[in-house]
């Protein structure tokens, strides 16, 4: 699968319908552990999907990452959940990243029961599409 987006150097934006200039990309990648409660996965899923509310964040995803079949490679080396929160430019990350309301889910929901920290993240600018 290849996705082709074209970007004018000059402005930033994307040359394809419904570009709508650039925003931040927030991917995390975690282990939680085997023994983890379905209330504890449930409230890391409930406690992620509330971060929408920072100011700045435009969307939120969490999910139990698959490995579907034969035709799939297991490329998960050990992560079983990730994240994805899309955010406004990077001055927006910097506010997500020092919310109380973040900060808290972190310490009190999400590391106790992951099985390696830091957890895996990765941020990087992107054309943001509608």
């Amino acid at each position: 699968f290849i996705h082709l987006f074209l970007m004018d150097s000059a402005t930033g934006t994307g040359g394809g319908a419904g570009a709508s200039g650039t925003g931040v990309e927030h991917i995390v990648l975690l282990k939680v552990k085997d023994d983890a409660t379905d209330d504890q996965t449930r409230a890391m899923i409930d406690g992620v999907n509330a971060l929408i509310g920072i100011d700045g964040v435009i969307s939120v995803s969490i999910g139990k990452i698959f490995v579907e079949g034969d035709w799939m490679a297991d490329r998960t080396r050990g992560h079983n959940y990730a994240l994805r929160v899309r955010l406004e430019d990077r001055e927006a990350l910097r506010r997500y990243q020092d919310d109380e309301g973040h900060q808290k889910l972190l310490k009190e929901t999400i590391a106790p029961i992951l099985s390696e920290l830091p957890p895996t993240a990765v941020d990087f600018e992107s054309p943001l599409v509608t």
